[in-house]
Order: structure tokens, then sequence, then C-alpha cells
């Protein structure tokens, strides 16, 4: 495997147009990476393949006066949550520190070599096709991001028993279908022994639509982590003690239903039994809950890839067999899902179709689709 480590958009583009007449050799062995965190085997890096990475892209820079600020390409959220805080502003983002970036307006490097603007106004149809549609339209480098007045957040994390899961799960679809305005919603972690929920508001002080999620016993009071911090203290926590190893996730979107929930706790808890004979594994499952009021304030900002409605919510992502139960959601998160779970076509066919005529604009040779390591084609 080769690597290409660039220092600005004008050095991507070089590479691209040197690679462009060796596009037959490399078919599907170019691997773009960012921040390095996607899981998905080949979409940074291929064996025998290539792959230009763009952590040596760096700055961080926060406009106050436009409340916006622009990250470049290879930066993490740590710092550009840092740089906020330092302020006292706040930035909607990954919830590691160590996680990589998106943003409200990007600029990219085509597959001619030129570099655009995207955003909402500007190409809106290469911004929308961005938001969720992989690597098949050009490489991403500096980002914008609103910003918004923030000071002290109150959240962190409980641990509790396996006994008090079922409870927490209806708490949970409770809270979705009927969630107060004024909070964050809560993301639950849970594992064969423990249970986590990852709570947090924007406000300094605890709000009571949260208090079902807090107050659960009987939970583990040493490793309780509530408190008053900023968002770069509490990005921090979310990745420490981590450490690299390699990873597998795989995905899957159920329309809120406690039934299946807790089947899908029930599935985790069996094949667990399969693996506790193996050393060194972490073996979980994750709750990730997508309101209604995502969904509407993604649409309000502009159209994206994702294929969702707020008629399609409250949804949470798991990985379980719900079609039976008739709580099915078509939809795969795309940076948690396996070769085998193609989260292009779990969009839906109008959203692909689009995707596919932004392509075509934007790519007239297809050569991301054909030299793209990534295994979510828009050609399958």
């Amino acid at each position: 495997m080769s690597v290409f480590f660039d220092e600005s958009a004008n050095d991507v583009a070089a590479i691209i147009k040197c690679l462009k007449p060796f596009a037959e050799s490399l078919k599907s062995k170019l691997s773009i990476c960012g921040a390095g965190q996607q899981a998905t085997p080949v979409v940074e890096n291929a064996h025998g393949g290539l792959t230009i990475h763009l952590q040596d892209i760096q700055g961080v820079e926060v406009d106050t006066k436009r409340k916006i600020v622009s990250i470049a390409a290879g930066e993490k959220m740590g710092r550009v949550y840092e740089a906020a805080t330092a302020l006292k502003f706040g930035v909607a983002g990954n919830r590691h520190s160590s996680g990589g970036i998106g943003g409200d307006a990007v600029q990219v490097v085509l597959a001619s070599g030129e570099i655009v603007n995207a955003n909402a106004e500007t190409n809106a149809n290469l911004w929308a096709a961005l938001k969720g549609g992989g690597s098949s339209f050009g490489i991403a480098t500096p980002f914008d991001v609103r910003i918004f007045e923030l000071n002290e957040m109150w959240g962190g994390k409980i641990f509790y028993f396996q006994p008090s899961f079922p409870a927490q799960i209806k708490r949970l679809v409770d809270y979705l279908h009927d969630p107060s305005p004024e909070t964050n919603e809560p993301g639950d972690e849970h594992s064969h022994i423990l249970c986590m929920n990852d709570i947090s508001c924007t406000s300094p002080r605890k709000p009571k639509a949260l208090e079902a999620f807090v107050d659960v016993q009987p939970q583990i009071n040493q490793m309780n982590t509530l408190r008053v911090a900023n968002l770069k203290d509490f990005t921090d926590e979310a990745c420490s003690g981590a450490s690299p190893n390699r990873v597998v996730k795989m995905t899957r979107t159920v329309k809120t239903d406690t039934s299946i929930l807790e089947y899908a706790a029930k599935a985790f808890r069996e094949s667990f039994k399969q693996l506790k004979h193996m050393n060194n594994i972490l073996f979980s499952v994750t709750f990730e809950p997508i309101p209604i009021s995502m969904i509407e304030q993604s649409n309000a900002r502009g159209q994206n890839a994702l294929g969702l409605k707020p008629s399609d919510g409250p949804l949470i992502q798991i990985d379980a067999e719900p079609e039976g139960k008739n709580v099915a959601a078509s939809y795969r998160y795309l940076n948690y899902a396996f070769t085998y779970q193609d989260a292009i076509v779990s969009y839906g066919s109008d959203s692909k179709d689009r995707l596919r005529g932004v392509s075509a604009t934007c790519d007239l040779d297809g050569f991301f689709q054909a030299v793209g390591a990534d295994p979510f084609k828009l050609s399958k």
C-alpha cells in the first residue's frame, strides 16, 4: 500500500490529476482517509492500493462575527471544541474529541482537479450529495460549521446494571415520542455486564425531562461522572482511556419500539455467550436515537442524501432482526455500515437516482466510481 500525505487542497488536486491517466489499473484501489475513524474495511486503506491521507491539512479558525468555524480536513474535533469553548461558543460535531469532522459548507476537489465550494446556495446538489453519499463525488478539504453561544453544560455518564435495562428502554422510547424541547436526547450504550447512559444538556442545570435516565437504580456511584463542564471536557471524557484496536461495526435502523429494543438487547447477550472465551475483545451494542426534531432541522437546512423524512421517525440505530415485528426501517448509517450493508441502497431509489445525477455532473468520466475502494457504489 502507498500513502500520499497532502498539506493543502492544491496538493490533493495535483495528485488526482496525476492519477487520472491510471484509472484503469487503479480500479477499486484508491482510498481517502481523513481522521481515520470509519471502520468499514478498505474505505481508508486497501491492500495493494493507494491512500490519499489528509491528516497534514491542518487549521481551525473561529469567526465570532459570522458565527462560523473553518476547519481543515485533517483536523479532529477536539481542536475545534477547544478553539470554540475558549471563546464561549459551541459547535455540533462528533461526541469524541478524536472524531473526524463534517460541515455546513465545504470545499471539494473534483475528479477534474477543479476546486469548488459547495453549500446550500452554491453547488447545492453536490452539497446535498456529500451529506451521506460517500466518496463518489470528490474529496472534501476545508469545512465551515456554524457555532453558537455556549458556556457550561450539564451531563456525564451513568453506569447501572442489566436488570434496570428494560425500564430504561421504555423511558427512552417514551422520551423520543414525547421529548422536552429544551433538552438533548441521551445516547445509550450497553454491555453484557454494565449499561451506560451518556447524557448531555446545553444548560448547566439538570432538566426534569432527563431525570428518568439519571435516577435509575441501582447504579454504580463510583462511576457516575455527572457534572457541570464545557463541551471540550465532555468530548475528552468520551474517548479517554480508549486505545487503537481493530474494529468491526455493523448497523441497523428501526422505528422506536420497546419490544424490538428489548429483542436487540437479548440477541446481543445471547451472541456474547459465544464470544466470552475470547481474550481482549470489547463487544457492545449501541442505541443511537434519531429524533424527529433532528430530521426536521436537517431538512430545514437543505436536502441531504439520506432519504429520511420526519414521518419516518423517531428512529433508533441497532443491528437486529426487526422485520417480523413490523418496525424495520431501510436506512443504514454509512459510517457504521459493514461491507454487506449497502448504505446507498438503503436511502431509497429516489435518493440514489439523485446521487447518480450529481456524480454524472461533477465526475463526467466516473473516475471516483471506478477507482474508489469504498464498497458502497452508485453503480450497484
